[in-house]
């Protein structure tokens, strides 16, 4: 599948530009949400990763979310069976998961 681990350079987070962007905008978001525990926010996370991957369309994809790249999948090309209104975090996090 050509996936090989890479190291990056001590303090230097421009060197991994992916990884620093999903935290930055993970901390974007939990900056403005409250979390009371250890449960929720655990149950959080994972709809975090599931908006991120599966519902936001990331602009350096052209529009596409993570997952559909990962699948090969283009959106603009084969429409999708359904779609889902998609949110969470208090309306924090939203958008339109695609099922394909």
């Amino acid at each position: 599948m050509g996936i090989r681990h890479q190291l990056i350079d001590k303090c230097c987070p421009w060197q991994n530009g992916r990884v620093e962007r999903f935290f930055g905008t993970l901390k974007e978001k939990l900056n403005q949400w409250q979390v009371n525990n250890r449960e929720q926010l655990n149950g959080a996370l994972a709809q975090f990763r599931f908006w991120y991957n599966h519902v936001r369309p990331h602009q350096n994809l052209n529009g596409k979310t993570p997952a559909e790249v990962w699948k090969g999948i283009d959106i603009f090309i084969r429409r999708p069976k359904k779609e889902y209104w998609f949110e969470a975090w208090d309306g924090l996090l939203t958008g339109i998961y695609l099922k394909i």
